[in-house]
């Protein structure tokens, strides 16, 4: 019994293993993209995409918003690429929004979009 053990063990261990090595790769901070901001009533629905997070997971997702004297951030409650999040209430004006995503390297950005609430 002791020798069947003895040999399985191998043939167990070199299936569990998997074959492509990724020791050579290093993680990077995640890459984000604004995909787009609709206006809903007085607030914006801002929409980004974690584009790639290599060898990291994704921890925060979230929009910063605001224009010359306020600046806001809110965190996206969505674990997907497309995440999504509101804005509070806003009042007429020319707003900006960065997507951010961090992960377990760093924090990166979007490109800033604009939007007016009529």
């Amino acid at each position: 019994m002791k020798k069947n053990v003895l040999f399985l063990l191998p043939a167990v261990a070199l299936a569990a293993c998997h074959p492509e090595d990724r020791s050579g790769e290093q993680p990077l901070p995640p890459t984000v993209r604004a995909v787009d901001c609709q206006i809903v009533a007085d607030s914006c629905l801002m929409t980004g995409e974690v584009v790639a997070s290599p060898n990291s997971r994704v921890r925060e997702r979230g929009f910063r918003y605001g224009n010359d004297t306020l600046r806001l951030e809110v965190q996206s409650a969505d674990t997907v690429a497309l995440f999504q999040a509101y804005t509070q209430p806003l009042r007429p004006g020319r707003y900006f929004m960065v997507a951010y995503a961090t992960n377990g390297v760093g924090t990166a950005t979007a490109d800033t979009l604009w939007f007016v609430v009529p």
